[in-house]
């Protein structure tokens, strides 16, 4: 196979075409107080909702749309400046943050500096540079793996070794956007949102489609976030469902590693500009980028606000737990496109 190289800032991603996503609708932060249409939430492995089903086929639940009470402030952990913008994050096994900047830059935050505020960029270190960067994942062993989407033969999933080149380990056309890396089974699970597509990648490149589901294919924008809770469930989200709504896909994993029936754990105005999201205690925290908005979604389709345009946030594009010292802190990362000035890497408190 082969294997494509760089050591330099070559192309720049197209950043307009993520920025253009989910600005229609937007609401500032604002709280809506639409009710929401969500199915039943179904057991693991059980059937999912019809892909052809309209929303007026699913029970309804409300949607509380209320901000949280005692929610920490919203402090800057690195202020990204200048031109360039983050877009995704991830945790390296020392507790480090790795955050892709789409011009082409993986830089690092050290797990003892996660807890300080106001780093400069400089202040952090530069790991990689690639043709883009879009999303972000670490591997236990260091690698670090990183969605390149300049819609050339230069896309797909890139990965950093430890001290290492940065190398392209597959190619994938359309729009490669979020990873998730499967320690059981040593894989990446990639989503590719121009199609709604999930492929799974091998450590050795090899790629296969994991999740074909007409739910996260749109018109717009698709399978965008991906996480996997406690239990094992992944979660896809969608980023621009039909009527300005965003969605959340649950799916089981067989014990063979495939995809079991997708269900729907959430279909809602509220999470409109889905973009990347995180699992904790069954909850899973959306960043809701063209509402300039964190929310958190529970199993039974209640919805709670837990930051907003208020406290900074400005088109945030992924939301990540913490560990550690940091267990209880929720980063987010302030894309910002439209503003470069407000990139930025978030950091809050969300008490259990």
């Amino acid at each position: 196979m082969t294997r494509r190289h760089t050591t330099r800032r070559r192309l720049l991603v197209n950043c307009s075409v993520i920025a253009g996503v989910g600005l229609a609708g937007c609401t500032g932060g604002e709280e809506s107080t639409e009710t929401d249409r969500t199915p039943t939430p179904t057991a693991d492995g059980d059937g999912g909702a019809d892909p052809t089903a309209t929303a007026t086929d699913e029970p309804t639940a409300t949607d509380t749309e209320t901000a949280t009470s005692d929610q920490a402030a919203v402090e800057t952990l690195v202020s990204v400046g200048g031109d360039r913008v983050p877009e995704n994050m991830a945790l390296g096994p020392d507790g480090g943050l790795y955050f892709g900047i789409t011009a082409g830059e993986v830089r690092r935050v050290s797990a003892d500096q996660t807890g300080a505020t106001g780093l400069t960029l400089d202040e952090t270190e530069q790991i990689a540079t690639l043709p883009g960067a879009i999303g972000v994942e670490a591997a236990p062993d260091g690698t670090v793996y990183v969605a390149v989407a300049t819609q050339d033969d230069q896309a797909g999933v890139w990965e950093v070794p430890p001290d290492g080149e940065a190398t392209q380990l597959v190619g994938i056309s359309g729009f490669p956007n979020d990873i998730h890396y499967d320690a059981d089974r040593e894989r990446l699970l990639v989503t590719e949102s121009q199609n709604g597509v999930v492929y799974a990648v091998t450590t050795d490149g090899e790629r296969s489609t994991w999740l074909d589901d007409d739910r996260l294919d749109t018109e717009s924008f698709g399978a965008n976030g991906i996480t996997r809770d406690g239990e094992g469930n992944v979660y896809v989200a969608v980023t621009r469902a039909p009527e300005e709504t965003g969605r959340l896909l649950r799916v089981p994993v067989q014990s063979d590693g495939s995809a079991g029936e997708a269900s729907m754990f959430f279909e809602g105005g509220a999470i409109f500009g889905a973009d990347g999201i995180a699992s904790r205690d069954g909850d899973i925290y959306v960043a809701a980028n063209s509402q300039n908005r964190v929310v958190r979604v529970t199993a039974d389709g209640t919805t709670e606000t837990v930051a907003t345009e208020g406290d900074g946030l400005v088109f945030p594009s992924d939301v990540l737990f913490g560990t550690g010292d940091q267990q209880g802190s929720l980063f987010i990362c302030n894309f910002a496109n439209d503003s470069p000035e407000d990139g930025a890497i978030l950091r809050t408190s969300v008490p259990r």
